[in-house]
Order: structure tokens, then sequence, then C-alpha cells
């Protein structure tokens, strides 16, 4: 029997094993263990990625978006609006810092519901991180106008967005004080270990960020900033730099096995397909539809050698992690509905035609 795997990861790395461990025996050998000229010319080379003037890498996605609160002195008594719907790690970063998450619903997008967002603003609010969900930008127009107009900050977590953009090709980043990226090996774009980052145009604030990675240090054993440590190891960033080459051509693939999905389950009454806000250049990190009884779903097309997976089975709200938090009891309707109704289908760089089809005509089966 076929297996098709949720994820395959060694089919983009068979090519560039051997090249990659010349260069890490390079680094050993001259002994560059810490931000060395690999972590400087990947920085370089994102940011002309994502057209940002700034690029400050750091150790994981979760720090690259503590970095950006931190650098906005944003700390305890202070709120920051986000979306109950994503990784645990958005909110981490905020309790970390001192602050408050307000967890907001998400729209038919899965992305951060901007109405809901309105009636969440506070004296106390301070930020609104609006999370690129699944591989597409959130509605970022609409959220630039809202905080403009509060006269709060925007931030991006652009964990799975890397490579979006909009119609009017606006990118990520271009909406934003920064955006927080991670670099965790299943993304998009991922390292052979983890890793993070973040952009801006603001050039005062990307020298913050570069100091608060290195214990709030701009000059060795002087510290202006309270910081900590999170650096981005240097083998990583020749990883990266070599793998951004491929990012367009690999995020096509995902593109061309999400229009597959598409049209495959567009008749299909018992599959909701996801939906592509109007504006938006998608770059399918994640394919999430929805099924009744979605468990049972998951259990079955595994019998027949098809891997699905959940992002996410539980809303931020209602972890465990946030028991004591104010809003761990509240409703929220697309959140709490859909949360019980996802499912992830493999979407992945060489995913084999045959693979594609073997994953529709199992879902088509077990979906019954």
């Amino acid at each position: 029997m076929t297996y098709v795997p949720f994820n395959d990861l060694s089919r983009i790395h068979k090519n560039t094993i051997d090249d990659s461990f010349r260069v890490f025996k390079k680094i050993v050998n001259k002994s560059q263990f810490v931000l060395n000229d690999y972590i400087k010319n990947f920085e370089k080379d994102f940011a002309s990625y994502t057209k940002q003037k700034y690029s400050i890498s750091c150790a994981n996605g979760t720090d690259a978006i503590e970095l950006i609160l931190r650098g906005l002195e944003i700390g305890h008594g202070d709120e920051v609006i986000l979306p109950t719907n994503s990784f645990i790690a958005t909110s981490i970063a905020v309790s970390r810092c001192g602050a408050t998450p307000v967890f907001v619903d998400n729209d038919e997008f899965y992305l951060i519901d901007t109405e809901d967002v309105k009636r969440k603003i506070t004296k106390r609010t301070k930020a609104i991180i609006a999370v690129n969900l699944y591989g597409q930008m959130a509605d970022l127009n609409t959220l630039s106008k809202i905080t403009k107009k509060n006269d709060i900050y925007l931030i991006e977590d652009a964990a799975q967005s890397h490579g979006a953009h909009d119609l009017n090709f606006k990118n990520v980043g271009d909406y934003s004080i920064a955006a927080a990226y991670s670099f965790y090996p299943g993304k998009n774009l991922g390292a052979w270990g983890d890793g993070g980052g973040v952009t801006t145009n603001n050039k005062k604030l990307s020298e913050k960020l570069s100091a608060l990675r290195v214990y709030g240090s701009e000059k060795k054993y002087y510290h202006k900033y309270q910081g900590f440590n999170s650096r981005l190891q240097p083998f990583q960033g020749y990883v990266l730099s070599k793998k951004l080459l491929e990012l367009d051509a690999w995020n096509q693939e995902r593109l061309e096995i999400a229009k597959t999905y598409n049209e495959a389950f567009k008749n299909c009454s018992r599959v909701i397909t996801p939906k592509t806000f109007h504006k938006n250049k998608h770059v399918w990190h994640l394919y999430v539809l929805r099924v009744k009884n979605r468990n049972k779903v998951i259990k079955e097309a595994l019998k027949f050698g098809v891997e699905l997976s959940i992002h996410y089975p539980v809303p931020i709200h209602k972890q465990l992690a946030y028991k004591n938090h104010k809003q761990s009891s509240f409703k929220f309707n697309n959140a709490d509905s859909f949360s019980k109704n996802i499912v992830s289908l493999p979407i992945f760089p060489k995913m084999k035609k045959t693979e594609v089809t073997k994953v529709i005509d199992t879902l088509v089966k077990v979906s019954q």
C-alpha cells in the first residue's frame, strides 16, 4: 500500500546535503559559531526577498514576536489583540513580555476578524498581531486603518506566509511596523533546525532588535537594554539562503496542489474547501478544509495510508495554559465551531500527482 505522509522534507533536501555538509565543516574549522557571515548574508538575502529594508534573524519564531513587542516597549499593563485561531506561540510571546493577550474570532477565511478587533480595542490596547494563517495575508489594509485611527501598532505573525503578497503587490511587512517569521523545518522556508527572524522598514527598531537578541548589547559587554539571547545558528543561515532560491518554485508547487484539491472537492457537499481572501496571493503553507466527524475521517484515512493533521484542535483561549484568562470561557462562533471540523491535507513540494490523487480519493471515501 502506497503511504502518503503529511509532509516529506527529505525530497527538497536530497540535492543540497553534500554541499551543506561541506559548509558545515568549513564553519567548524574556522570556529565561526555565532552571527557569522552566513547569518549576515541570509539577513541581506531575506530582506531583499521580502522587499523590506531590514532583516534580523533570531533563534525561533516565538522569539521573533517577542523581540518586536519588547522593541516597541509593550509589557505589563498593556493589551495586545490577536486571533484565538492560531498556534499558541502568538500569545505566549505576548504573555512572556508581561502584556495581556486579548483574543478575537476568525472570519470565513480563518483569518483574524477585523470587526471583532474593533470591538476589543480599549485604552490599554497597544498593538494588534495579525496572523497570516495557513499561507495568506490577513486583511492588513483594513487592520492598518484601524491601527492608525487608534494610534496603536500593527504587527504581523508571518510564520506561515513566506513569499505571500496581495494582488496589489503589497508584501508581508508593508502594512505593519514589523513582521515575525518562523523558520521551523516544516515551514515554506524552513531551516535544518529551529530559527526565526523579523523584517521591518524602521531603522531605529531594527537596530534595537539587533541589540535585544544579544542581551541588549550594541557593543560587547556594554548593554543598552535588558535583552535576551536569541541568535540564529550560523549553519542555518547558509541553509536558509540556499533554500530561499527555491522558495518561489516550491510555493508554486503548493499552489498547483491546492488548485487540484479545490477542483476535486468543489462539488462534494461533505467537504468545505478553504477560501482565499479576494486580494491575496496564497502560498498554501497548509491546505485546511472542514468535514463532519473529523477525528473519524483522520483515523479512517490513515487505514488507507494517508496521513492527515489538525491545525489547530483547540483555540488558544481554551488551552489549559490560559485557564485563568478572563476570556477562557468565552464563545467565539467561528473559532470554536471550526476547530471541531478542520483537517489539514498533505501539501508539500515534490509531492507526486499520484499521491495527490490518492489523498482526494481517500477523503471522498472516508468523508461519506
